[in-house]
């Protein structure tokens, strides 16, 4: 007879969780009041994952208590009766990262400061988001133009309901740029922007219609932080208004992220192909100490691939964990070479996902189809450690 016929089977002690008592206007409240978004002024995400072609949309914050829901979790307090630890003004929503940052560092963070980050981020959704249609805040605009001027008046229409704050930043890339100094003007207009106070309070409405190296920069200056719309220039009617047409597909793929980790020194090759293809023989040509190559790829490259303004979130996504990812796959990578064929809010969006705290040095291009070789360095995106 086998030695453990007989007895019985030792499970390891599984923490209980306490029950949920949750009413239905206490959810309404703290998500419409937290308008979907984490209240960490640090992160304020979206806690709302978009439809796909297969699945609805799906609310993905978590609900967390600011003293813990039972005697032994995190800031608990005894003192609490059960039924009021489920109540709104216990409550406060998060993401799941900053939900379990707060839960397992609960000494670093106080039942104080989580009642008043709830506060601060409820007076801000109030502050900044639209009443009616139309927010009680303006947009700043920022307007960076190439070859080709850009209509103030028709870029102020776009902006409807909403309004101008302020008067319009420009900059202008001329036809054969110095790149050290397009950088600076692009720094320059970006820095007044966001001069004084608090970068999530700021509105920021960029029109870009200039080449890609300015747009990324501008992007990169920017960051994720403020709260920031990009509008797309269809030349065919003159206006920066997004069409009424139906959300596109979500065409895009990423490729060459290898699973495992390469501890080999080297550069790695980024290349974004949404309007066109980039040619592998035109970055061979350039003769890079390589280690990689990765490579995001819409279904069907076109000129006209950017139709939606929520194709510009989903780029955001993918260029945002591809830029993760390459930071876990290419520890050794001592330069990030970044080719983008794209839109020019695109490019906006793509510098945005690049952190200058964590990312490697970034060489961005420039192409021309009759120069040799085809892709010419322009800025160098240097870290800020």
């Amino acid at each position: 007879m086998p030695a453990d016929v007989g007895k019985r089977e030792v499970r390891p002690l599984m923490k209980r969780k306490s029950t949920r008592h949750y009413t239905a206007q206490t959810i309404k409240l703290l998500w419409g009041r937290a308008a979907g978004r984490c209240a960490v002024p640090t992160c304020r995400v979206s806690v709302i994952a978009d439809e796909t072609d297969y699945d609805p949309a799906v609310p993905i914050g978590e609900i967390a208590h600011i003293e813990a829901s039972s005697d032994g979790g995190p800031r608990a307090s005894r003192k609490l009766p059960p039924r009021e630890r489920d109540k709104y003004e216990n409550l406060i929503l998060l993401c799941a990262h900053c939900h379990g940052r707060f839960d397992t560092q609960a000494r670093s963070h106080s039942v104080a400061e989580i009642r008043k980050l709830k506060t601060d981020h409820e007076e801000w959704v109030r502050k900044n988001l639209p009443e009616r249609g139309r927010s009680t805040t303006g947009w700043r605009m920022l307007l960076l133009a190439g070859d080709h001027p850009i209509d103030r008046e028709r870029a102020r229409a776009a902006l409807s309901p909403d309004y101008p704050a302020g008067r319009a930043l420009a900059y202008e890339v001329g036809s054969s740029a110095d790149w050290v100094q397009t950088f600076r003007g692009v720094t320059s207009i970006v820095r007044q922007a966001l001069h004084g106070g608090d970068g999530f309070d700021r509105r920021i409405a960029v029109f870009p219609l200039a080449p890609v190296s300015a747009c990324v920069a501008m992007g990169y200056m920017l960051t994720s932080r403020p709260n920031v719309r990009l509008f797309q220039h269809y030349r065919s009617t003159r206006t920066w208004a997004w069409p009424s047409s139906s959300l596109q597909a979500a065409d895009l793929s990423v490729t060459g992220i290898p699973r495992t980790a390469t501890r080999r020194k080297g550069d790695v090759a980024l290349c974004f192909h949404l309007s066109a293809t980039i040619c592998r023989d035109d970055i061979r040509s350039l003769k890079l100490p390589l280690i990689g190559r990765v490579d995001i790829r819409a279904a069907n490259p076109s000129t006209d691939w950017l139709r939606h303004e929520q194709q510009l979130r989903r780029l955001e996504e993918h260029a945002r964990h591809t830029f993760e990812s390459c930071l876990r796959a290419f520890p050794g990578a001592q330069k990030w070479h970044l080719f983008y064929c794209g839109p020019a809010p695109g490019a906006v969006a793509v510098g945005q996902q690049i952190s200058p705290t964590m990312c490697p040095p970034v060489q961005l291009y420039e192409f021309s189809r009759h120069a040799v070789p085809a892709h010419k360095p322009s800025i160098l995106l240097r870290p800020t450690r």
